[in-house]
């Protein structure tokens, strides 16, 4: 798209009554003493298209004024641009604004509603949205302000959303590995990155770095730690044949103990306690047998009836259970009866509510022969009632007879155990008349002579173990001094492996200590080489993003004291800075050669505005039309020249 202004006209627009700049598609030089206007007709062209002022406000006054700053009531503002596309196609656009007033039946002044705005294509009226959509298929608004305003991309513009379009729009295919690729000494980095972005390795192997640093300073106090772990009591160099002559000495002395604990006498002595004892026990067994052998049936007797009686006791018990089951569930129908004879009563006594012949809702009588119906219902429901609680009285009756009768049968059955039981006790009572028991197996002379021979035995031993558990008791102390002198040479052996595991821990603290190292220096290099092509790619976006341009030079990154690189975004000529140290005149060209760069990279092509003209002696020939505003102090009134298409 290449839009160019044939002319633009501004009838009552702020400060301005009538003017044209019939500039036929041409450049164009407006000159005006200041408050003559000049800005005003950069703020028509602007408002035209997108309802802002030059500097891109909405709320600015568009209606004029009197002297004392009132809005001329009744006047409309409006703003007539003819332009050409590409195609030489001409078009016009038109906006009006103006103030709605209303009158009221009856009122004979008219009242200020508000203001409005009207929107003409080719002299036709559209509505906003149209007109709008009309507008921003010749170009968008944000594109229409880059390549009109010379300052807006290099000075107005955030500069992370400038260096995003330059390199969006110049170097957005340079790729990592094309960098690399174009550089010898890059080219050892495609070994580190392997699959990856030059940006993910170094982020990937930064972290590694920092967690292999934080490693490496904790493993000398982790050394330190397994040194200072070994135990300092380490095996003598006499400690084996110590332990051999001390082993040697225990297997002595528990000899000489056991010997003592086992010697001739007491064993002697323990065989004939044996044996006494057990002639006693096998003497007392066979008296007991020879007494109560003549008694063994009283016996059995005697058990079988204390067996029947057992029996018989129990089945008392279980009847009695039943007998008082029985009067519970009597006493129960009882309740049940009693409470049936006094529902009874009541119902009985209860006559039919006269009260039920009015109705509710009306407050009248039921007919007679409706009341008859009720009545006759009332007195229907009493009698099946009273029906059924006699049939459930006499249901009740039937089962308590059912149960009083049970009840006498587990009564004579309870009598009858009661006579068999003492029927029972009595024949038992009699039977153990007739049993004897005898003398008991200790008073005899056979127990008094084997116990006699058993005690005699048993001091004589206990004389030999007390001699001999003195001398036990030397041999003991002198065990436990041995004892305790091994266990003293054991812990040193066990100190050695203890020790041992720490030497060994040591040793695997220092392989990783190296191989920590080892692979330290391998991200070092690998991010220096990261560094390196984040440096050159710089340079290389910088370069190719600079070769589009002929005047200007960007500066898109900053090289940090150690080295990084930062990102940034300013626009140089010669070496100075636009936003710093560049006068206006270069500030102007500078941005002049950008909307000529940027004009061919969109493909578009619209009316540059230059203020403050005057500045400049010489300006930057670009491929589009442009429109210069110059203070001229002997100019009182607007004057326009239109340059010729051939020049400048």
């Amino acid at each position: 798209m290449k839009l160019k202004i044939m002319s633009l006209t501004l009838d009552h627009f702020k400060g301005v009554r009538n003017y044209e700049l019939a500039a036929n598609g041409a450049n164009a030089d407006i000159f005006g003493d200041n408050a003559t206007g000049k800005t005003t007709v950069a703020d028509a062209y602007f408002w035209l298209l997108f309802g802002k002022d030059s500097t891109g406000k909405s709320d600015f006054g568009v209606l004029p004024t009197d002297k004392d700053g009132n809005i001329i009531s009744g006047v409309e503002a409006s703003v007539t641009g003819k332009f050409t596309d590409e195609a030489g196609k001409e078009f016009t656009l038109r906006r009006a604004y103006h103030q709605v007033f209303t009158r009221k039946n009856g009122e004979a002044e008219k009242k200020f509603k508000g203001n409005t705005t009207d929107f003409y294509i080719d002299d036709v009226p559209k509505p906003q949205k149209d007109y709008q959509n009309y507008v921003a298929a010749i170009c968008d608004e944000q594109t229409f302000q880059l390549l009109s305003d010379p300052d807006m991309f290099p000075g107005k513009m955030k500069w992370t959303d400038r260096r995003d379009l330059l390199i969006r729009a110049f170097a957005a295919d340079m790729d990592d590995r094309q960098v690399i690729s174009s550089h010898e000494a890059l080219k050892p980095l495609l070994q580190y990155i392997g699959g990856k972005s030059v940006e993910d390795y170094a982020e990937i192997t930064t972290a590694r770095r920092r967690a292999i640093n934080d490693e490496l300073r904790d493993i000398p106090g982790r050394i330190d730690e397994a040194e200072h772990a070994k135990p300092a009591d380490l095996p003598l160099p006499g400690d084996t044949q110590e332990m051999l002559q001390l082993s040697k000495q225990k297997m002595k002395l528990e000899g000489d103990i056991a010997r003592l604990r086992n010697g001739e006498a007491a064993a002697a002595l323990r065989k004939q306690v044996a044996e006494v004892q057990a002639k006693i026990a096998k003497s007392g067994a066979d008296y007991n047998r020879m007494q109560y052998a003549g008694s063994s049936g009283i016996q059995v007797e005697a058990a079988q009836l204390r067996s029947k009686i057992a029996e018989t006791e129990s089945r008392k018990s279980t009847l009695s259970a039943a007998i008082s089951g029985k009067t519970a569930q009597i006493s129960d129908l009882d309740c049940k009866m009693n409470n049936l004879r006094e529902q009874c009563r009541e119902t009985a006594a209860r006559e039919f509510d006269s009260s039920n012949n009015i109705c509710p809702l009306c407050g009248q009588e039921y007919p007679p022969e409706k009341q008859k119906q009720m009545e006759a219902d009332f007195n229907n429901e009493k009698a099946e009632r009273l029906g059924r609680m006699e049939a459930q009285g006499k249901q009740c009756k039937a089962e308590k007879e059912t149960l009083e009768k049970g009840r006498e049968d587990i009564r004579r059955q309870f009598l009858q155990a009661d006579t068999d039981l003492a029927d029972l006790k009595a024949r038992l009572e009699k039977t153990m008349q007739q049993y004897t028991t005898p003398a008991p197996f200790e008073s005899t002379d056979e127990y008094k002579t084997l116990a006699g021979k058993l005690s005699t035995a048993e001091q004589q031993l206990a004389s030999i173990l007390s001699a001999s558990e003195k001398r036990v008791a030397e041999f003991q102390d002198q065990l436990s001094g041995v004892v305790s002198q091994l266990e003293v040479i054991k812990k040193r052996a066990l100190n050695k492996d203890a020790a041992a595991r720490q030497d060994q821990r040591k040793a695997e603290l220092m392989k990783q200590e190296s191989q920590l190292s080892q692979e330290l220096a391998i991200h070092y290099k690998g991010l220096l080489l990261a560094e390196q092509f984040t440096q050159q790619k710089a340079r290389d976006i910088e370069a190719k993003v600079n070769s589009e341009f002929k005047l200007v030079r960007w500066k898109l990154f900053d090289t940090q004291v150690n080295g990084g690189v930062k990102p940034c975004c300013e626009a140089t000529v010669d070496g100075i800075l636009y936003g710093k140290d560049l006068n206006s005149a270069a500030k102007m060209n500078a941005g002049l050669d950008i909307i000529n760069t940027l004009g061919r990279i969109f493909g578009t092509s619209v009316p540059v505005w230059i203020d403050n003209a005057e500045s400049v002696t010489k300006f930057f020939p670009i491929d589009t039309q442009v429109i210069r505003l110059h203070v001229s102090a002997g100019d009182k009134q607007l004057r326009t020249e239109v340059q010729d298409e051939q020049k400048e």
